[in-house]
């Protein structure tokens, strides 16, 4: 028999074992894929039309009849520093970058605009967390392969579409996102992602997109201070300084 402190030693390295693992198993890739990327706007795909229900086209044209017309210059929430929830961040087109850190049972994504942040667990086991919706909603991740199948839901609701580009939300909403490391024509790094959003109270079916992300190590994440625009516009004198309709 084992003395009784190596009996103890190998306890302790089998309870350790699938949290270690959880951390390292894909250092390599976890590697490759940490750092700054852009959007590839040429390469990503955008959406199809929204296969909305019956009962969500209704919504949207009661919206449209109560609130209408839209004013493209003046009803846009991020006009007024209100980012847009998830999706948005991961199918921007516009060339603000993002970084993706790993740390152990954690992927953390910095965004430029609207200096927005996503914590993506990497936990074996969870557990049960209440948090309340949110932009980036709660994101739970694990690997397939050298694949990271990343999993979003209790994400914030938004409007109905013509200024976000989202359809209506319910709280059903989930969104898989299946990210991995190729490479672009000309043999460049890149990062693909598979999107599928899953909305069966909402949506007829799910809807899939692929992004396309250019490896960027080159690139800082910038101070994105949206406020800043405003109060500069106040300053200004400029008649949109609250972009509202009165």
């Amino acid at each position: 028999m084992k003395p009784l402190h190596l009996r103890i030693a190998c306890v302790l390295l089998a309870l350790a074992a699938p949290f270690t693992l959880s951390a390292a198993e894909h250092p390599a890739v976890a590697r490759e894929m940490s750092g700054v990327w852009l959007p590839d706007s040429r390469r990503s795909g955008r959406f199809p039309p929204w296969p909305l229900n019956a009962e969500a086209k209704r919504a949207a044209e009661h919206y449209a009849q109560k609130y209408g017309p839209i004013d493209p210059t003046i009803d846009d929430a991020n006009i007024s520093c209100l980012p847009e929830s998830l999706p948005y961040s991961m199918r921007l087109l516009a060339q603000y970058p993002f970084e993706i850190l790993f740390t152990p049972d954690r992927v953390t994504v910095f965004f430029e605009i609207y200096g927005g942040v996503r914590r993506i667990r990497l936990d074996p086991d969870p557990g049960s967390l209440e948090v309340l919706a949110s932009a980036m909603g709660q994101s739970f991740a694990h690997w397939e392969g050298d694949t990271l199948v990343v999993e979003t839901t209790n994400i914030r609701k938004e409007g109905f579409g013509i200024f976000s580009g989202n359809p209506p939300a319910s709280n059903a909403r989930r969104i898989v996102e299946r990210i991995s490391l190729v490479r672009n024509p000309d043999g460049a790094k890149q990062l693909s992602n598979e999107m599928t959003i899953h909305d069966p109270v909402v949506l007829t079916e799910p809807v899939k997109i692929q992004m396309f992300y250019k490896w960027s190590p080159d690139i800082e994440v910038g101070e994105y201070l949206c406020q800043q625009d405003i109060w500069d516009q106040n300053v200004q004198g400029s008649p949109s300084s609250v972009p509202w309709r009165q």
